[in-house]
């Protein structure tokens, strides 16, 4: 202890020489008080000086690992974006984008460390000028990690905005999808739409479903072998609408009477027999709609 007191010393007296040699006159006749706070400084001035080395070390390891972070969570440019896929991974997107959030959040922390890291070397050059040489390597770090936070805000703020723009693509394909997906099941859904309705043969002339062709006028009052045909133009609002996909049988409204069909429908596919002629009585039932309805999707069943 003497002897890092006498060392000490020899330092202070060799700062405080005036210019021809001669010690200035502030260390007093009996220094050995003096020479101990000197030395109590210069500990403490150590000791902080370490402290503010293992600071910058873990601000250093801390912005390294945030750079490690951003990596993974950059993402990698594509050609285009998939509809589903963009879709699937909205929520994927909005977990790395929490995580872009949280590393900006870190950046701000470390940037206030290294703040209070340049003061507290600020406040240890201003005490110790023998530590000024040596501190100037501190500054030359802070300032390296200033340089790093400020790269790696502008890198944060990028990624926020690709990933709130790449959001709002999401949105707009999602929307985009599902106005699709809802066209797409319009259009199905229409194509499997199909039309019956029944009534006599009066009821159906007079809605204007069917028509008469052909036959002979007896004495100008009667007329025979005629033959219902369906009208050229059908109007589905007189029918009823049914799902092709859904329904396999048509009960008839009349279980006593029986039905003929007028329309062109392939009976192969029914419950009807092949020398049924085209009548029908209690329920109709469909094995294959598909082909059932190939040739006409309007079914017009004429009562007995």
């Amino acid at each position: 202890m003497k002897r890092a007191l006498v060392a000490f010393a020899a330092v202070t007296a060799a700062c405080n020489a005036g210019p021809r040699g001669q010690a200035n006159q502030t260390i007093p006749s009996d220094s050995t008080d003096f020479y101990r706070q000197r030395a109590e400084q210069f500990a403490l001035v150590s000791s902080a000086k370490d402290s503010l080395f293992h600071d910058l070390a873990e601000t250093t390891k801390l912005l390294a690992d945030i750079n490690t972070e951003i990596v993974k969570v950059t993402p990698k440019k594509k050609k285009a974006v998939d509809v589903a896929v963009a879709t699937e991974s909205s929520s994927d997107r909005a977990m790395v984008l929490k995580r872009v959030k949280d590393l900006a959040d870190r950046v701000r922390s470390s940037e206030s460390r290294l703040a209070a890291s340049q003061k507290r070397l600020q406040t240890l050059t201003g005490e110790s000028d023998s530590l000024k040489a040596s501190l100037v390597d501190f500054q030359h770090t802070i300032d390296g990690l200033k340089t790093m936070i400020d790269e790696q805000k502008s890198t944060i703020a990028n990624l926020e905005s690709e990933l709130n723009a790449s959001k709002a693509q999401v949105t707009q394909l999602s929307q985009e999808k599902q106005t699709l997906t809802d066209t797409v099941s319009a259009m199905t859904t229409r194509e499997n739409t199909v039309y019956w309705v029944s009534g006599t043969k009066k009821e159906l002339i007079k809605k204007g479903l069917v028509r008469e062709v052909g036959g002979n006028r007896l004495l100008l009052i009667t007329r025979t072998g005629e033959v219902l045909k369906p009208a050229d133009k059908l109007d589905p609002s007189a029918f009823t609408a049914i799902d092709r996909r859904q329904t396999s049988e048509i009960k008839l409204p009349k279980a006593d009477k029986k039905y003929k069909l007028v329309t062109n429908q392939n009976l192969q596919y029914s419950n009807l027999p092949a020398n049924a002629k085209g009548k029908i009585q209690g329920s109709l039932q469909i094995t294959s709609p598909d082909n059932f309805w190939t040739n006409s999707r309007f079914l017009i069943l004429v009562e007995n």
